[in-house]
């Protein structure tokens, strides 16, 4: 079978991902509580994407913010990798059948609403439906590769909160910024010196 550029994209990144391994799963620090989200590429008219949600303007601790699907870890939940299928699942009507697993990154922190978040990575299975929640979802966007890729997205943006000031890295596309635990765990991929376009970045 001959292999399209998007598959062949598609694919240096499975090689990148699929074998990778975070630390041991630990319990969170007493001030931390624990999440889980979900990595999801695909195959977008015709382009090599990472899927990313939008969190309602008026409700939740990351309002208006650019996201992973995903969220708080329950006391049902058997494991991390088990909170990210299911909360995938509430948030975009996306089951666990529908995804390729690969592999795990690094657990990120978040500066504000005080959790630790462990990100799995996979693909989101051709012609899977996505149906958002409304309640959970403002938008869905599948985004370029390129634009986590090009230094020409890349931004520094300063943030002020609690009477501090800091610099905080991110990616723009589109007047679409993504920034804070999103940014950080979108670098483990794309600005890691394995990645198969860091060298060119």
């Amino acid at each position: 079978m001959i292999q399209t550029d998007t598959q062949r994209e598609l694919g240096q990144y499975e090689v990148l991902l699929r074998h990778r391994k975070a630390g041991a799963p630990h319990a969170a620090p007493d001030r931390l509580r624990e999440a889980a989200v979900f990595v999801l590429f695909t195959e977008h008219n015709g382009v090599a994407s990472v899927l990313l949600i939008r969190r309602p303007q008026d409700s939740g601790r990351h309002r208006g913010e650019w996201a992973f699907p995903g969220g708080v870890r329950e006391a049902g939940d058997s494991s991390f990798l088990d909170t990210a299928y299911r909360e995938t699942e509430e948030e975009l009507g996306i089951s666990a059948s529908a995804i390729e697993r690969w592999g795990e990154l690094e657990p990120v922190a978040t500066v504000a609403s005080g959790f630790v978040v462990w990100p799995f990575t996979g693909r989101l299975k051709s012609g899977t439906a996505i149906t958002p929640s409304p309640r959970e979802v403002h938008e869905v966007a599948r985004m370029p590769l390129k634009t986590f890729i090009s230094l020409e997205n890349r931004r520094s943006i300063v943030v002020h909160r609690n009477g501090s000031v800091r610099a905080l890295h991110a990616y723009e596309q589109g007047g679409r910024v993504i920034w804070g635990a999103t940014a950080r765990i979108l670098a483990q991929i794309f600005e890691d010196q394995g990645a198969p376009e860091a060298a060119n970045a």
